[in-house]
């Protein structure tokens, strides 16, 4: 057992150094954000190091030590996945894609005023499963390789950017939302025992109370922060990953993860209507109906206890005054000072697939070509 543990020491080291002789490699993109290369190798370092101490310590070859030599282990491990994960193919992935997109953010963080964050740094290392994603620890946007060709999906690209705001200025964006919550809630519990209603009911609104808390107040945050942002695109894009979860017959399911698809896209149209856009909202909520019928997924038992109106309203309001506060520019304040922003280019899309069709693609393609010319 002690020369087995000892081996798995000896190949965690082995592979660290494989991985900082990686990162020392001239073939790394010079356009690769240099803190965060040298931020990875010296979290590589301290890795190596500590491995390094516990070799030598003689821990190691102490049978009755065993056990937590295990656990520690699994610990270094669980770190050099991290890293290895969110920094190291991040950076040695780096190419032209990310480039592109570095300039594209730059461009984009200008738009909206955000000058309390830098840019993050947007990898394609994610896959269709996980699709968009932030890890706000690192300042990291993962989008699947390829979106750099395309628009559909890139107001996508904002949620995640209200991922890293929402880390930094959370009690500025939600204001006394979790108090209303609970408060709603509590009520609910209170109702099961004066109406006589089932004993299960309790668990399951404490249930919702923890996913509201935990998750699903930041989600919806997310969404409304883009919308805020990027305006009615927002709204479609997301109507168009609902398409996915309509195949599950997901639309009104939640998860410890998510809101549902159709709360979701309530808060959404809400805030639309509050920023002026209300033809707009008119013809997102005709195609939304529609496609509620067309798709007919069932409606879980007290849905309407779950994601009650006056809740997703008041969680609205607040982000959008948060917003305000930190002073990120709406949709429509990005085209009265900048005239054709990034947003602007992805609402044109939306209306050029719905107008033309049979035109789109090639529009998108000579709109992305303009894109990349403004960027040089």
């Amino acid at each position: 057992m002690i020369s087995f543990l000892k081996g798995l020491f000896f190949d965690q080291a082995s592979k660290i150094s494989k991985m900082m002789e990686e990162l020392d490699a001239s073939t790394i993109s010079p356009e690769i954000d240099e803190p965060f290369l040298q931020k990875t190798k010296d979290l590589l370092h301290e890795l190596f190091q500590e491995i390094q101490h516990l070799i030598s310590s003689g821990d190691l070859d102490i049978e009755s030590l065993a056990s937590n030599n295990i656990i520690r282990y699994n610990t270094i491990h669980e770190k050099i996945l991290n890293i290895e994960l969110f920094r190291f193919l991040v950076i040695i992935n780096y190419d032209e894609a990310e480039v592109y997109f570095k300039k594209k953010i730059t461009k984009i963080y200008d738009e909206i005023n955000c000058f309390f964050q830098n840019p993050p740094i947007i990898t394609t290392i994610s896959n269709s499963d996980d699709y968009f994603w932030a890890f706000p620890g690192y300042d990291i946007i993962a989008v699947p390789n390829g979106e750099q060709r395309n628009l559909l999906n890139l107001p996508d690209l904002y949620h995640e950017m209200g991922h890293l705001f929402f880390s930094q200025y959370e009690k500025f964006l939600i204001g006394k939302i979790n108090r209303s919550i609970e408060a709603f809630y509590n009520r609910e519990i209170i109702r099961v025992d004066s109406e006589q209603r089932a004993q299960t009911l309790k668990t399951f609104y404490r249930e919702k109370l923890v996913r509201w808390a935990s998750v699903w107040v930041m989600e919806f945050s997310c969404d409304l922060i883009a919308t805020y942002l990027v305006g009615p695109a927002y709204a479609w894009t997301n109507l168009k990953i609902c398409t996915l979860s309509s195949g599950h017959s997901s639309i009104y399911n939640d998860s410890a993860k998510h809101p549902s698809d159709e709360a979701r896209m309530r808060a959404i149209c809400y805030l639309l209507n509050k920023m002026g856009h209300t033809a707009e909202v008119i013809e997102i909520n005709a195609s939304w109906d529609r496609f509620l019928k067309a798709t007919n997924n069932p409606i879980p038992a007290n849905y309407a206890d779950i994601f009650p109106q006056d809740l997703l309203n008041e969680l609205a309001e607040n982000v959008f005054e948060g917003c305000k506060k930190i002073d990120l520019r709406t949709y429509a304040d990005q085209i009265a000072k900048y005239d054709q922003p990034i947003s602007r280019v992805l609402n044109d899309a939306w209306t050029k697939l719905f107008t033309s069709p049979d035109d789109f693609a090639t529009w998108e393609r000579s709109k992305i070509e303009e894109i990349n010319t403004l960027l040089r």
